[in-house]
């Protein structure tokens, strides 16, 4: 398109108001609401804009050949300063760009001298709401310039299930108060699993599965999937690993009835039903044997890796649940009554969901152990933290029975993965468990 766009002039989107006749000197005073031609450089950027300077030079190009489709929008810094002191190093324009500040950049790359913006210092105490929001909702983002603006978001005192539902929808999907969590400990990963996230390297449901790691089992867990590891595996691998240090359980050895128990190399023998002994039974082909022996270790390894990513589930279940929210009634209704019908495991569920309690930093109080916990909890006078403390114990004697439960699950474990999966975001991945929950026929393809 040859030659510049015309730049659109100074008009309100208000009716003028009535003034009495003294008051006609102050009627073109800018307000709120009115866009204004300002040149580029009275305009410097958000300091709340936390997204990539990224696609400028595309953007800038497609408004040379369609023009400027939507007006940017800025507050005054006098107006920006007396809400937000902490910023005023980062403030080097008379005016502050509320959003838009990509539209701006590629309109100085094509040497434009002023741009259409909307005075809005009405919305100065929404700005950063505002910044952020507007960026998950038009970009774009990474996994972490998600998380950096959920985090930013939950410093300005919004909960989970608040950002969940201002920000309703982003580029990259329905956002649910699950996915806010998650995305927010992403943070907490250790920088080298940070940077492949970052890099494109590693993909976000990969370095989720890490989370449950310290950052030293972190980086060995990055090793094995750079290597080619599937991360469910990568992870039981790990996991694996971390158990080696505990004590072995010693099998019983079973009695014969008159008081002696078998020797461990006697082979085990069947009665024929006349008093005497038969021979051993025979032993199974080799093939055979070997086939059945990967199956079962192949079973084995998606129980664990399952198993680890309904904890993880879990976690981010009680870290995001609002237990004072009459809106989660039904779901902590659901996973208590689940515990009162199931037989109890009451104290390695407190000893779980003490665990869970404390990596999610929802503990509140400073106990030794489980025990000390939920003893303090239940002599305090705290009821939002006896419900939270009764939900984690409930949630925990659920999944509990869950990774125990070896053989093809009943509709309580059915129910409790469901349950995750509606309100965690839990995805099952390994093929066993999706047999299981009947999303692929059992023995089929793995």
């Amino acid at each position: 398109m040859a030659g510049a766009l015309p730049r659109p002039k100074r008009k309100s989107t208000k009716s003028k108001p009535d003034v009495a006749p003294e008051e006609v000197l102050y009627t073109d005073t800018d307000r709120s609401g009115d866009t204004l031609d300002l040149e580029l450089s009275s305009l410097c950027p958000n300091p709340f804009n936390k997204r990539a300077k990224k696609g400028v030079p595309e953007l800038a190009a497609t408004i040379e050949q369609v023009g400027l489709l939507q007006s940017i929008a800025h507050i005054r810094a006098d107006v920006w300063l007396a809400t937000y002191p902490e910023t005023r190093d980062q403030i080097t324009a008379p005016n502050v760009i509320l959003f838009g500040e990509h539209r701006w950049l590629a309109c100085q790359e094509l040497g434009w001298e002023t741009i259409p913006s909307v005075l809005l210092d009405s919305k100065v105490e929404d700005a950063r709401l505002i910044t952020l929001i507007e960026n998950l909702r038009r970009a774009q983002l990474s996994p972490l310039e998600e998380a950096e603006h959920y985090q930013a978001l939950r410093e300005a005192g919004l909960s989970y299930e608040q950002i969940a539902e201002k920000v309703g929808e982003t580029a990259n999907g329905a956002v649910s108060k699950g996915t806010v969590w998650k995305r927010i400990k992403l943070l907490e990963l250790a920088p080298a699993v940070q940077d492949a996230l970052r890099d494109g390297t590693l993909k976000v449901s990969a370095a989720e599965k890490a989370q449950q790691l310290d950052h030293d089992d972190q980086e060995d867990y990055l090793g094995l999937v750079h290597g080619g590891a599937h991360p469910a595996e990568a992870q039981a691998q790990i996991l694996a690993r971390q158990r080696q240090d505990e004590p072995a359980e010693t099998p019983a050895a079973v009695s014969t009835g008159n008081g002696d128990s078998p020797a461990a190399d006697e082979p085990e023998t069947v009665s024929t039903g006349n008093g005497a002994p038969a021979s051993p039974p025979a032993p199974r082909k080799p093939k055979q044997a070997a086939k059945q022996r990967s199956a079962r270790d192949k079973d084995d390894a998606d129980r664990r890796a399952a198993a680890a990513a309904r904890e993880a589930a879990c976690r981010t279940l009680l870290g995001s649940t609002d237990v004072t929210d009459p809106a989660h009634s039904d779901l902590i209704l659901s996973v208590m009554t689940a515990a009162m019908l199931a037989p109890p495991q009451q104290s390695a569920a407190q000893q779980r969901a003490f665990t869970w309690l404390r990596e999610t930093g929802r503990h509140g109080l400073d106990a030794a152990d489980a025990a000390a916990y939920f003893a303090a909890i239940q002599d305090s006078d705290d009821a939002t933290a006896q419900r939270l403390a009764a939900f984690a114990a409930a949630l925990a004697a659920a999944e509990l029975r869950t990774a125990a439960r070896r053989q093809s699950w009943g509709s309580r474990e059915r129910n409790h993965v469901r349950l995750l999966q509606e309100h965690a975001d839990y995805e099952p991945d390994t093929a066993w468990e999706k047999a299981e929950l009947g999303l692929v026929a059992a023995g089929g393809p793995r």
